[in-house]
C-alpha cells in the first residue's frame, strides 16, 4: 500500500533519512548524541520559558515534527499528557515507536507517523489528532525545509490560542544570532542535498513566527556552543525560538 503524500523536498528527505544506516548513526554517533543531550537537558530545564507552566490542569498536547527517533518527546514526557510525531521518514519513525513502547508509553500517550505538513492536502494529517495541539517542537529540522516560512505558518494554524512554537537549529555559521543570511552549506557531507539552509538569525525567525499570527516571541542561544566533528570549525552555535500563538 502506498504510504501518505510527501512534498518534493520531503521527498528528498524521507529517501535519506530512511537508510536503516542514518537511523543507527543518529542513534550512535558520539557527537550526535552530545548534541541531542544538550538539547534534551535545556529543554527539560526551561519549561516555564516554554510556557507549560502556567498551563492549566488537564490534558496537555504536543506535536514533535520532524521528530527523528524521538529527543524532544522524551524531554518534555514529564509536562505533557499526549504526544504526536510526525516525521517523513518511516525508519525513524518506527525507531520512535519503538522508544516510546520501550519507556512504557501507549500509542494513546506518544505515538508517530509518516507525513509531511507542506505535501498536498488531504489524508491522515487533516484530522483532529493533529490539531489543537499546546506545544509544537521542531528540532535540528528547519534547515532541510525548503519553505521555512510556510511551516512555521502550519504549525501556528494547529496550535490552540496561547499555544507555542518551539524551533531548535543553527544560527548561520556567517552571522551572529541578530543578523547574517542563510547559505547552502552543511557539516554533513552526505546529507548536503538534503539541506535548504545554513541555519537562522534571530530576525529571520521573528519574522517567521510574526507572519504566522504569533502574538509574541523570543531567541536564545544555548549556553555552550556544541562540539560537531565532522564541521571545518569543529564547533555550532545552537539557537532555541519560541513563538506564541
Amino acid at each position: 500500500m502506498a504510504g501518505p503524500s510527501l512534498g518534493a523536498f520531503g521527498e528528498v528527505n524521507r529517501a535519506f533519512w530512511d537508510s536503516s544506516a542514518q537511523v543507527e548513526k543518529v542513534s550512535t554517533e558520539p557527537w550526535i548524541q552530545d548534541l541531542t543531550r544538550q538539547i534534551f537537558d535545556h529543554l527539560r530545564s526551561n519549561t516555564a520559558w516554554i510556557g507549560l507552566e502556567q498551563k492549566p490542569q488537564g490534558a496537555i498536547r504536543m506535536l514533535d515534527y520532524a521528530c527523528g527517533t524521538g529527543i524532544a518527546s522524551m524531554a518534555m514526557l514529564p509536562s505533557v499528557t499526549e504526544i504526536r510525531g510526525i516525521d517523513v521518514s518511516g525508519g525513524m519513525v518506527d525507531k520512535y515507536n519503538a522508544e516510546a513502547r520501550k519507556a512504557g508509553m501507549s500509542e494513546d500517550q506518544m505515538h508517530a507517523v509518516r507525513g509531511d505538513l507542506l505535501a498536498p492536502a488531504g489524508g491522515p494529517l487533516q484530522g483532529q489528532e493533529f490539531h489543537n495541539f499546546d506545544l509544537i517542537v521542531m528540532s535540528m529540522a528547519l534547515h532541510h525545509v525548503d519553505e521555512p516560512d510556510k511551516i512555521v505558518a502550519k504549525f501556528v494554524e494547529r496550535l490552540k490560542p496561547g499555544g507555542t512554537v518551539v524551533i531548535i537549529d543553527w544560527i548561520p555559521k556567517s552571522s551572529r544570532a541578530d543578523s547574517g543570511t542563510a547559505s547552502d552549506q552543511h557539516q554533513h557531507s552526505d546529507a548536503k542535498h538534503t539541506i535548504s539552509f545554513d541555519g537562522f538569525n534571530k530576525d529571520q525567525m521573528r519574522g517567521f513566527f510574526s507572519e504566522a499570527g504569533c502574538l509574541s516571541s523570543d531567541f536564545v542561544l544555548a549556553e555552550s556552543p556544541s562540539k560537531v566533528p565532522p564541521d571545518p570549525t569543529g564547533q555550532r552555535q545552537l539557537f532555541f525560538a519560541k513563538g506564541i500563538k
